[in-house]
């Protein structure tokens, strides 16, 4: 439906003014909106108009009635009789004459909608000599057993990494076919369904029956972020070790929690794996729903999300993070990206190496 304004006048003074009636749609309040302190009775007629409402002009008359209305009538109730054709009913509707007044001639204003821009980088540990500080593309990115996704749509946007679980080269299973698969059958789901936010463990368990009818095997960790643009609101599901952080004014604002197995040794891990092989840290689709981590925040223009697996949270520090943080934040999100990703292979002379994907969210407005 189309919002139609309202001009309101004095019917013996503004007459003149609507000059072509044939358009016009009239409607006389009740007259308790009437100023009966007056000897010239103020009978307001409403004029349809559309011109005005598309030019978002600003009409000093209607500002003006409304102003009058506002400081005779406010914090006061009128009743408006609502009657139907039929003899037998009539309805009555209680309501503030501010609410009639501002509903009537201004439509309700819309929050601004929110997005992501985002920036990543990464690295393989199985890269010999000097790192990369460019592996800026996602898709065609080298990180090793880690892997990441990024759908949008008009309403949402989802961010998502795994981590393939090394130990499953043991068994003759390459970590990063997982990884890959697990987030792909992600993407087409949401390509092909209209999932929330707030249904992240149905997109999780639809993905993995994919992955499970290709007969892929293996494990990882998982964590997705979902923003929903016009709520303000970031959904995070998390298994196992890789997580995010949210900073806002440069601290820390939000962090996801780690989820272990139930000895508290090992993190979590989404698998598709034989049932011979059963290992405690790992749980399936049906478990996952029970052990996973979810939560919701609200966020807001600045915010600055920093997703990524262990390969960054096993080799920074939070005040280390924020200084990172801090230094960048009057430059390109690529170039924190970059510097995340360097205090991260800085970190590898103590800790050894491991894969690394960084990805990097700056909340906007649109």
């Amino acid at each position: 439906s189309t919002y139609k304004i309202v001009h309101f006048s004095n019917s013996r003074k503004y007459n003149k003014e609507n000059t072509n009636q044939n358009k016009l749609s009239a409607f006389t309040p009740n007259q308790s909106c009437q100023d009966s302190s007056s000897l010239t009775r103020i009978e307001p007629t409403i004029v349809y108009d559309e011109t005005w409402l598309s030019n978002k002009q600003y009409n000093r008359r209607v500002a003006a009635f409304i102003d009058h209305i506002d400081e005779k009538f406010t914090n006061e109730n009128i009743e408006i009789s609502n009657k139907h054709t039929s003899s037998r009913t009539s309805s009555v509707y209680k309501v503030s004459t501010e609410q009639i007044i501002h509903k009537g001639i201004y439509p309700t204003k819309l929050e601004t909608n929110l997005h992501l821009r985002i920036a990543v980088n990464g690295v393989s540990k199985s890269l010999r000599g000097q790192f990369p500080l460019s592996n800026s593309n996602l898709n065609n990115g080298d990180f090793g057993d880690d892997a990441g996704m990024i759908v949008e749509n008009r309403n949402f946007c989802f961010v998502g990494l795994a981590d393939g679980a090394g130990g499953n080269r043991s068994y003759g299973i390459n970590p990063a076919d997982f990884s890959r698969a697990i987030l792909a059958a992600c993407e087409k789901v949401l390509h092909r369904s209209n999932l929330k936010p707030n249904q992240l463990p149905r997109l999780i368990k639809s993905a993995m029956q994919q992955v499970e009818a290709s007969e892929v095997q293996g494990s990882s960790t998982l964590c997705l972020l979902a923003l929903d643009k016009q709520k303000h609101t970031l959904t995070s599901l998390n298994i196992g070790d890789s997580g995010f952080v949210i900073y806002r004014n440069n601290e820390i604002y939000c962090r996801s929690t780690c989820t272990m197995n139930s000895n508290g040794c090992a993190p979590r891990q989404l698998f598709a794996l034989n049932d011979s092989i059963g290992l405690s840290c790992f749980m399936n689709e049906t478990k996952f729903l029970q052990d996973c981590s979810l939560h919701n925040v609200k966020v807001q223009k600045g915010d600055i999300i920093i997703l990524s697996s262990d390969g960054l949270w096993d080799v920074i520090e939070c005040d280390q993070l924020q200084k990172v943080v801090e230094r960048n934040k009057n430059k390109r999100l690529q170039d924190l990206a970059d510097d995340l990703l360097k205090q991260a292979v800085d970190g590898y002379i103590t800790d050894g190496r491991d894969d690394i994907l960084i990805i990097v969210c700056r909340v906007g407005e649109s």
